[in-house]
């Protein structure tokens, strides 16, 4: 009997692609392990940073009530020095009156005698008689020495005789500054008002 082959001759299985998928889910799950790995660290670092920001948030909110006292602490420093500064120059206006009639009459040379004081603002017209010309600038001088007249110009001067004599008649225009000279400076004041 004649057998025929159909099949043909013993083939050989190739198995050569089952290597391929194996390498290839080998390949998937390396890779899945990798990304699940970078996907775990990278969580970690998140929580991490998510951690550190809620800290500074709470520090910055901390700082931002700080700042916010500090504020309101300067606001009131600067409120209570501005009082100071009132308070010190009513005290000054207070006495200023006084100082300036004294200043006046300390600054009066023993050869003049004034006759008119009048106060218009913060101009002081004196007027009155001298023996000479320099007992007037003498006068001039003193007072601008003075803390309280700022400026003291001469208006007019004349000669003139009283009671048989021959003298200066002389009007002068003095600043005044209840105050004094002496400005009332914000650095001062914390320390308190100025005693005159």
């Amino acid at each position: 009997m004649i057998k025929i082959n159909l099949l043909g001759e013993d083939t050989v299985v190739d198995n050569s692609h089952n290597l391929l998928i194996a390498a290839y889910v080998a390949s998937l799950l390396v890779c899945l392990g990798i990304f699940y790995y970078l996907n775990d660290s990278i969580s970690v670092e998140v929580a991490q940073k998510t951690t550190e920001a809620g800290k500074l948030e709470r520090q910055l909110a901390a700082l931002q009530e700080t700042t916010k006292e500090v504020k309101e602490l300067d606001r009131k420093r600067a409120e209570l020095n501005d009082k100071l500064v009132v308070i010190a120059t009513l005290k000054r206006n207070k006495v200023g009156p006084v100082k300036v009639m004294d200043d006046l009459n300390m600054s009066l040379p023993e050869r003049a005698w004034l006759t008119d004081i009048k106060e218009s603002g913060s101009i002081l017209r004196i007027s009155g008689f001298a023996l000479d010309n320099q007992t007037i600038a003498t006068f001039m001088k003193d007072l601008q020495a003075s803390e309280y007249f700022t400026s003291v110009d001469l208006v007019e001067t004349k000669q003139v005789e009283e009671r048989g004599v021959k003298v200066k008649d002389f009007t002068l225009d003095a600043k005044i500054s209840y105050t004094g000279k002496l400005r009332i400076k914000k650095s001062d004041e914390a320390a308190g008002p100025t005693k005159s």
